[in-house]
C-alpha cells in the first residue's frame, strides 16, 4: 500500500500512546498506519455514509488489523464521538470553512480533546483565525506535497480562554501565510508563496491597467506582495 507524504505527516502528529478519532475517514488510512505501528491503542474511523465507511474496513482487511465493529461509525462531524472519548481528532482533507462548521457545531465537544490536528485543502487562513479567536493554540505547523500539491498540518490545543481578540484582522494575509510554515519547511513553502506573488502581481497589473480607481486594492495588494516576498527570504 502506497500512502502519500500527507498522510505520514498527519500521522506523524499523533503521540506514542494517544488514541485518536478521524473524522471524514475516507480510506482509513491514517487511522491504520497509528494502529499498524502501535501508536495508537485505539482509533475511532467517522464517515458520513456507509459506503463511505466501507473504504476504510477494506483498508484494514487489506492490512490485516482487527479492531472492534464500534471503531467504524457513521455520522455527520463530531456527533459520532463522546466527549474526552479520544485524545486526539483528526480532520483532513477537508475545506476549512468545512472544518470551523465541525468544530462550531459544539465548541464544548470540540475542547474536550486534548489536541486536534487539521489539514484544511483550502481556506487556512480563516481556520486559523477561528482557533485564534475561539481559544485554541496553534503548537505545531507542518508542511507536506501530495502530488502538486502542498498541505498544511496544523495542531492545535484548547487554551486557557474561550474567546480572545485577533491581533489583526480576519482577512489579513498573516492569517494564511504565517512565519510558521516557513519555519516547518523553507522550500515548500516557497514554493507555495512563490505561486501566490506571481498571482499578485498579476492582480495588480490588470487592475493598473483598468479604467476604474483601485489604488486603495492596489495598496493593500503591494504590501502583501511585500510582506510575502520577505516572509520567504
Amino acid at each position: 500500500m502506497r500512502l502519500s507524504k500527507r498522510i505520514y505527516s498527519i500521522a506523524g502528529k499523533v503521540q506514542q500512546g494517544e488514541t485518536a478519532a478521524d473524522i471524514g475517514t475516507d480510506h482509513g488510512y491514517v487511522p491504520m498506519l497509528l494502529m499498524r505501528n502501535k501508536v495508537s491503542p485505539a482509533v475511532i474511523m467517522s464517515d458520513i455514509s456507509d459506503g463511505s465507511l466501507k473504504k476504510a474496513i477494506e483498508t484494514f482487511e487489506l492490512a490485516g488489523i482487527t479492531v472492534d465493529p464500534t471503531c467504524f461509525r457513521v455520522g455527520d462531524g463530531l456527533t459520532t464521538i463522546c466527549e474526552g472519548e479520544v485524545d486526539d481528532i483528526i480532520i483532513a482533507g477537508l475545506g476549512g470553512f468545512t472544518i470551523i462548521e465541525i468544530l462550531k457545531s459544539d465548541i464544548q465537544k470540540s475542547r474536550s480533546f486534548s489536541k486536534l490536528i487539521l489539514q484544511p485543502r483550502k481556506y487556512s487562513g480563516d481556520l486559523r483565525f477561528f482557533l485564534y479567536t475561539h481559544g485554541w493554540d496553534i503548537t505545531d505547523e507542518d508542511l507536506a506535497p501530495e502530488g502538486k500539491f502542498v498541505c498544511e498540518i496544523i495542531t492545535a490545543v484548547p487554551s486557557g480562554v474561550l474567546h480572545r481578540e485577533a491581533p489583526y484582522p480576519e482577512g489579513d494575509i498573516r492569517w494564511k501565510y504565517p512565519d510558521s510554515i516557513v519555519l516547518a519547511d523553507h522550500d515548500l513553502a516557497a514554493k507555495r508563496i512563490g505561486w501566490k506573488i506571481g498571482s499578485i502581481t498579476e492582480q495588480i497589473e490588470n487592475l493598473r491597467n483598468s479604467n476604474a480607481d483601485h489604488s486603495d486594492l492596489i495598496t493593500q495588494l503591494v504590501a502583501d506582495r511585500e510582506y510575502l516576498t520577505e516572509l520567504i527570504r
